[in-house]
């Protein structure tokens, strides 16, 4: 995505006079004070427009989200008038779109806002909560600035000015410079739509602290609802990683103001969490019943991704991200650099520069090996990129997963190329200075830049796999640093029973009980246990929980005891333990992407994977 002093604005009640906007910006003001029926209204002083019409935008979608969200539909009650306060026509064209007459006598537009997070009688698909929007009063207000403002027809590279008035112990946190004008008013001024758009804010109670990284000034700010973490944990735990990360970017962080800006929710029933990245700034949408460890783990591992966007797209991106279009967004055909690169990068780190170890880094590999195999592994990269808006929506997540797994056979192949002098992270720094903050390049252009940058075989190599059908040549690729891999081995697993699992929050429940075995049967299961404990050891947090069950179903042996202790309730609502157990049945099961370090190493894999790790080989 992409990314200042004017005066403050007279505002009174329509119909009467009131100064009019003398300046080519936009004027906007918002009162968090003012919240009806979870809406707030939206004022603009218009810029100089000239012609018999205009039309007024609000997006249609948002770069880093990659799907429509129409936020439109959640203005109401838009009315426009001329310096005197007299109406103007308008006429509502779509859900995003307004059409106002007389525009050369425009002077001022008022709207309400009903926020994304919490409006389901509005029709439409669910935005994702880091791009949408939060009216809580007195509590908190979520401000992605796409949502609250909108934009004329050729009028997206002026400046916006946007005046925020809010209760006196509201802290703003966002990347954007104010002024703070007094205790209740603060100002920003921002150079153009992109710039406004790419930075949102959170108002609240502050809960904040500030690190200084490689020249860089970093906030973390929270928001938890029921305080069960604070800024200060989460901080200590992300500096290792933005430490690393500096490194990992030659020494210094190319930014001089980022922002994570965090919000945690209690609400159980919500099973969509993530974060979604800005130039400057990453937002993030978590749950809060994480412990303040794992929370602060889970940021530090997302994060890391967010964080580095600040690489892609803001240095590297095509025309079709540089000139967004909200109104009829086209999509690049390089998701695999902007989303697979930086989420290999934000691994790649973390075990080169210690933060985990190498084991836990080739399980990471091994998840994601297992969840692209859910996905279309013959469709060409960058025509699903190109498509992913449509025909291809579904195929989205694997940019994730293949496209790291990309990032991974591409680096390792420079390494190879250059004798284990010239790998991904010089690639994407030699890009940025071709390329940069303000210049795009053409998408159908941009393999060949990088094999002028590189090698013809890296040229084969993207042709071939990336928009190309061929599947990516893992067994060379991690054979070439001394990992074997095999698509699919056979083991003997004790089964659970064939039951359906959640979590609710708290524990582990039986969801599903329609596609439950004999052996499930026997156990006893019913819809709604909670499990407690497996043979005796207690069920993990949820995000061991997946390495916990694997140990005991390939420990287990057959006959073995299988004892699982659940709270389960009676009709009345009444929680009690109950003890289920049964001989376990143990059965061939197939195990896919399979990674194993070799038992020994040759010459040439030791000096790769140490060019590929160890920092004094950059």
């Amino acid at each position: 995505m992409k990314k200042y002093f004017i005066q403050f604005l007279l505002l009174v009640t329509a119909g009467s006079a009131f100064a009019q906007n003398s300046n080519s910006n936009y004027k906007y003001s918002l009162n968090l004070n003012n919240v009806t029926d979870d809406k707030l209204q939206v004022t603009l002083l218009t810029p100089k427009l000239k012609g018999s019409e205009t039309v007024f935008h609000l997006p249609k979608m948002v770069p880093g989200t990659y799907a429509i969200a129409d936020y439109g539909r959640y203005i109401s009650e838009l009315k426009a008038f001329d310096h005197k306060g007299n109406p103007l026509k308008t006429d509502r064209t779509d859900s995003n779109s307004w059409k106002i007459s007389d525009a050369e006598r425009l002077a001022k537009i008022t709207y309400l806002v009903d926020d994304s997070w919490d409006s389901p009688e509005i029709k439409g698909a669910e935005i994702f909560q880091p791009a949408g929007t939060n009216i809580d009063k007195d509590k908190i207000f979520v401000i992605n600035n796409f949502g609250f403002f909108g934009y004329f027809d050729n009028k997206k590279s002026i400046p916006f000015e946007i005046t925020v008035t809010k209760p006196a112990e509201f802290y703003g946190s966002t990347s954007l410079k104010g002024r703070h004008l007094n205790a209740t008013t603060d100002q920003y001024t921002v150079a153009d739509y992109y710039s406004l758009a790419d930075a949102p804010m959170m108002y609240n109670k502050p809960d904040t602290t500030t690190l200084n990284i490689g020249g860089a000034e970093v906030l973390v700010s929270l928001y938890s609802p029921n305080r069960k973490a604070t800024s200060a944990e989460i901080a200590k735990a992300l500096k290792p990683t933005l430490e690393a990360q500096m490194q990992y970017l030659g020494g210094k962080l190319p930014v001089d103001k980022y922002a994570f800006i965090i919000t945690l929710t209690d609400n159980t029933k919500i099973r969509s969490y993530g974060a979604l990245e800005h130039s400057y700034s990453s937002f993030y949408f978590l749950p809060e019943y994480f412990t303040p460890a794992k929370l602060a783990e889970n940021i530090r591992n997302t994060g890391s991704h967010e964080f580095f966007h600040i690489v892609t797209p803001l240095s590297i991106h095509s025309h079709e991200i540089g000139e967004f279009d909200y109104d009829r967004p086209k999509m690049s055909e390089h998701l695999w650099m902007y989303e697979g690169l930086t989420e290999y990068a934000a691994h790649h780190m973390q075990v080169k520069y210690g933060l985990i170890d190498f084991a836990e880094y080739l399980k990471i590999q091994t998840d994601k090996l297992d969840n692209a195999m859910r996905y279309n592994d013959t469709l060409a990269f960058t025509k699903m990129s190109k498509g992913v808006l449509d025909t291809y929506e579904s195929q989205y997540a694997n940019v994730y997963e293949k496209g790291a797994l990309i990032g991974l056979c591409l680096d390792i192949k420079l390494r190879q190329l250059s004798k284990g002098k010239y790998g991904t992270q010089n690639l994407m720094a030699d890009l940025s200075k071709t390329y940069g903050k303000t210049k795009s390049f053409n998408d159908d252009e941009l393999f060949a830049v990088i094999t002028k940058l590189t090698y013809p075989e890296i040229g084969e190599f993207l042709n071939t796999y990336v928009s190309g059908t061929k599947k990516l040549p893992y067994k060379e690729t991690f054979a070439a640093i001394g990992v074997g891999f095999e698509p699919v081995v056979t083991v003997k697993k004790a089964g659970m029973g064939k039951i359906g699992m959640g979590y609710n929050g708290h524990n582990l429940f039986v969801a599903d009980i329609s596609g439950m075995n004999d052996f499930g049967k026997k156990m006893g299961y019913q819809k709604g246990d909670e499990l407690l404990s497996l043979n005796g050891k207690k069920i993990p947090e949820i995000s061991e929980v997946k390495g916990f069950l694997d140990s005991l179903r390939t420990n287990l042996k057959e006959g073995e005891q299988l004892t699982a202790v659940v709270s389960r309730k009676d009709s009345a609502g009444k929680a009690s333990e109950v003890t289920l157990s049964q001989p376990a049945e143990v059965q061939d099961e197939k195990i896919y992407n399979v990674l194993k370090e070799f038992p020994e190493q040759t010459d040439a894999q030791k000096a790769l994977r140490k060019a590929w790790l160890n920092t004094s080989t950059n």
